[in-house]
């Protein structure tokens, strides 16, 4: 075969292949138009099966009809969640092939996209009114996903992830807002209807806004100021952080969350606690004198101080902070109880050495010793139980501890009258 009759098979050939894919996308097009499922998806799968040797322009026209099937597919409620997936990866495809020729069938996809992202939301959203909490997480990032330029919805993604104690997938949406540099921070416009009484977002349009209240249809306007949202992010991972164990990824986000939050307390406690479990014990007594210059006549404070400090075995310490938390709030139900469980704390101690004894005259003169100490002990946190239950009479912890003890000192009557109050 000469070379003039061999090119002129090679174009034969070609324009044999690209009249036949235009034949199989037309064919597909019609099933896609008739929305029925069964058949549209074999006219793409035939469709796919000559793609190699598509035009750009031929691929073009299959993603966009893959994405319309799937769109289709969704706004029928079927199998939304897998559907939602298609849509996502056939639009990437239609966009890492089309061009300027392409416009038309761009702008029917984004157009798809905007109505999948709004059903998405409005189910995320239920699914959270439901407490579905793991659900809405995937569907607001679905949202996200079918519309980048809406961080929010990453935002909500991880929020609702927190929600459903899914703390690896919040840390990664969060770690994802961070690096996109997101801060959430947002202002808009409202107005009372006068009709209805309702405010009314105007957004961004402050012109709008004041025509209406001109107009007297609407009154009372004003501009709200949503703040970032980046220190309650950081926030959140060091939380995640420090409970997962990871001291170190914790302090470099608690550094960086209270430099964002100077005066947010439980980030100090946290910091705080975050020192005596790595058992930097300077740090902590550096902080601890931090918290109290700040707040030196907060109970919760003094209260939450006497709990980290009885975690460190610093008891005298912990028995200071309850009495000063008792001191400023009389009150202070935790602080009492946690003061009398401190006072009990050498109960089973004195318990074994008395089992331990014989019967001799030494062990028995021993014995009384120890028991009057645990009767001692007995009464003065008994003090302390008695006015947990004036404060709270439904403590069960209190109540129970308390007849234990009235019982152990054989306290008939006062035992008599706590279990008929209950």
């Amino acid at each position: 075969m000469n070379k003039k009759y061999a090119y002129l098979f090679t174009a034969l050939m070609i324009s044999g292949m690209s009249i036949a894919q235009k034949k199989e996308l037309k064919d597909a097009e019609k099933a896609v138009k008739k929305g029925n499922l069964v058949e549209a998806t074999a006219a793409l799968k035939t469709v796919e099966g000559v793609l190699g040797s598509a035009t750009d322009d031929q691929k073009a026209q299959y993603y966009a009809l893959q994405t319309n099937l799937a769109y289709q597919q969704i706004e029928n409620d079927v199998d939304v969640e897998a559907n939602v997936e298609k849509v996502l990866q056939s639009y990437k495809d239609l966009k890492s092939v089309a061009t300027s020729k392409n416009a038309k069938l761009i702008q029917v996809a984004d157009q798809e996209l905007l109505a999948v992202a709004n059903k998405v939301v409005n189910e995320a959203i239920q699914d959270n009114s439901s407490s579905n909490f793991k659900e809405a997480s995937r569907g607001f990032n679905q949202a996200y996903q079918l519309n980048p330029t809406d961080t929010i919805y990453l935002y909500y993604a991880a929020s609702t992830a927190i929600n459903a104690q899914d703390f690896d997938t919040a840390v990664t949406y969060y770690n994802q807002l961070l690096d996109l540099g997101y801060d959430g921070s947002s202002f808009y416009y409202t107005a009372v209807d006068t009709e209805s009484g309702e405010v009314q977002n105007f957004g961004n349009d402050s012109k709008m806004r004041d025509l209406m209240v001109k107009q007297g249809t609407h009154s009372t306007p004003d501009k709200v100021v949503e703040e970032s949202k980046r220190p309650e992010i950081i926030k959140n991972l060091a939380l995640i952080y420090y409970q997962e164990g990871k001291f170190d990824l914790a302090e470099q986000a608690i550094v960086e969350a209270r430099k964002a939050n100077p005066d947010d307390i439980n980030l100090l406690l946290t910091h705080m606690d975050l020192y005596l479990k790595s058992n930097n014990m300077g740090k902590y007594t550096e902080l601890a004198r931090e918290a109290l210059a700040k707040n030196p006549n907060d109970d919760v404070l003094l209260y939450n101080l006497g709990v980290t400090s009885f975690q460190a075995g610093n008891l005298e310490e912990a028995r200071k902070y309850y009495l000063e938390a008792i001191r400023i709030n009389p009150k202070s139900e935790n602080a009492y109880l946690n003061l009398a469980f401190l006072k009990l704390q050498k109960d089973e101690e004195i318990t074994n050495e008395m089992n331990s004894l014989g019967m001799t005259a030494a062990d028995n003169k021993k014995y009384d010793v120890l028991l009057k100490q645990k009767q001692d002990m007995y009464r003065d946190a008994m003090n302390d139980l008695e006015k947990v239950v004036s404060i709270n009479p439904d403590n069960n912890e209190a109540v129970q501890t308390l007849k234990g003890i009235y019982n152990a000192l054989e306290m008939t009557d006062k035992l008599n009258a706590l279990n008929a109050k209950q």
